[in-house]
């Protein structure tokens, strides 16, 4: 969405109930007010249709399609245990380590056929778990709800492992819409026959709600509306909006900015994004240009760099700041460490080690396509570091699935909630008994370490990536 252009021939916006996303809904937005297309198609949940038509209401005319779901979907009667999960099915948690845990349980049934999908796997990692399963290679797939982003692959069945989720503030039961999008994965027509969803027993500490999921089946089916939050679309700022002469003007510009659009709004069918994040982003680089990079922080350059899709929330911040330092210092002519902007691949790393080094350089990319040049590098470049990660990761998912300790303590080995590495008496601060040393030893004696591998951390030069 953040890269869609702003004006063409025909433009089909997928999705279109996330214009009233807190973080990304401005993006529907604006493309929607202002996007100059000769036809638009805007897919959505029918209860978005109060949210979209007062955006469209200017178009030549508007046709409003209702599409019902084209295959059967429904739901188990009884929870499926560990031991009973066929080849086709998705099994669905909420977090990272939660998915491996549960990955973990079922690879003792399946050996070798149970793969991960989760948000923090480099793109290209999660293309290729995506055609194993697609070609039967995978009977399992445990994946976040990333899969309810538009990922169609042949499941016959979709099972909870959980239905609670943490959403950055709290910990919440899903919404029915949110149930839905994912137990919607099952079945789709043209890929599979029917569908089926249910809720998966049997590892400790998770306890899916059945009647979540069959709501969310409801939905799916188009039986019952969801309880898509009733916000309004959101608005954000351009610089043009802002009237600011300096980037020094940028902070009380913003905060002017937000009071007009809130009472701009008040009676209309938008909502102004909260700006704090953008105000705190200017104010964090605005002491960067006292000294020697005052000259390449003009106004627009720092506009640019505030507005960089790179996340601002601890711990990421510091990234952001030090990708936006390497730009001003390459503006103003003065030298860039290279691994200041892009880490060096991992050498025997661990799959979380080529995650967040994957991280990174797609952050690198996000900054070297607007400011190219940086340290001698490019986003090809950061690409390669990517691409590399990628393949490192793919290497070493089976073996870090078929390791980890399914719900288990890290210490004694007994069973816990996946979310805990110690059980209760384990993080106890009091002294450690025969018994409890000897569990230790045996917990540790059964857990190989990841692979390590040879592959080789340099980083890519210009004449060639080889």
């Amino acid at each position: 969405m953040e890269k869609a252009p702003l004006r063409g021939e025909l433009l089909v916006l997928d999705e279109s109930h996330w214009v009233a996303d807190p973080d990304r809904g401005h993006h529907w937005a604006r493309l929607l007010l202002t996007g100059e297309y000769r036809e638009m198609h805007l897919i959505s949940a029918a209860e978005a249709h109060p949210l979209l038509a007062p955006l469209v209401d200017d178009a030549g005319s508007v046709d409003v399609v209702t599409h019902q779901r084209l295959s059967r979907l429904d739901v188990l009667r009884a929870p499926v245990r560990t031991t009973g999960v066929r080849p086709q099915t998705l099994v669905v948690a909420f977090s990272r380590k939660t998915v491996y845990a549960v990955a973990a349980e079922l690879d003792r049934h399946r050996p070798g056929r149970v793969g991960v999908l989760y948000g923090a796997l480099p793109p290209a990692t999660r293309r290729e778990v995506i055609e194993r399963f697609t070609a039967g290679e995978l009977d399992v797939l445990v994946t976040t709800d990333v899969i309810g982003h538009g990922i169609n692959v042949p499941a016959t069945t979709v099972l909870f492992a959980e239905t609670t989720k943490f959403d950055g503030t709290e910990l919440r039961p899903l919404r029915s819409w949110e149930a839905a999008q994912i137990a919607g994965r099952a079945g789709r027509y043209g890929l599979t026959g029917h569908g089926t969803v249910g809720v998966l027993t049997g590892v400790r500490g998770l306890k899916p709600s059945t009647a979540l999921v069959s709501l969310g089946a409801e939905v799916a089916r188009g039986d019952r509306a969801s309880d898509l939050p009733r916000r309004a679309p959101r608005l954000r700022p351009e610089l043009a909006d802002l009237g600011a002469l300096e980037a020094v003007d940028l902070p009380e510009a913003l905060v002017r900015w937000q009071a007009w659009a809130r009472a701009a709004t008040r009676d209309e069918a938008m909502t102004p994004d909260d700006v704090t994040s953008l105000v705190l982003r200017v104010q964090a680089l605005l002491p960067l240009l006292r000294g020697p990079l005052g000259a390449a922080g003009d106004l627009h350059t720092v506009w640019r760099l505030v507005s960089l899709p790179i996340d601002y929330d601890p711990p990421r911040r510091t990234r952001w700041l030090v990708l936006a330092r390497a730009a001003l210092r390459h503006a103003a002519g003065l030298p860039v460490a290279p691994e200041l902007v892009l880490p060096d691949v991992p050498v025997g790393g661990s799959v979380e080690e080529y995650e967040q080094a994957a991280a990174a350089a797609r952050d690198a990319q996000t900054l070297l396509r607007q400011f190219p040049g940086v340290a001698g590098l490019d986003d090809d470049d950061a690409a390669w570091v990517e691409e590399e990660c990628a393949e490192a990761i793919s290497e070493l998912l089976p073996d870090a699935i078929a390791v980890s300790r399914s719900a288990a303590c890290a210490e004694c080995g007994t069973a816990i909630a996946p979310w805990f590495s110690t059980c209760r008496p384990c993080s106890a601060p009091r002294g450690r008994g025969p018994g409890r040393d000897t569990g230790r030893e045996a917990a540790r004696g059964g857990r190989r370490g990841p692979r390590s591998g040879s592959r080789q951390g340099r980083r890519p030069t210009r004449s060639g990536r080889g």
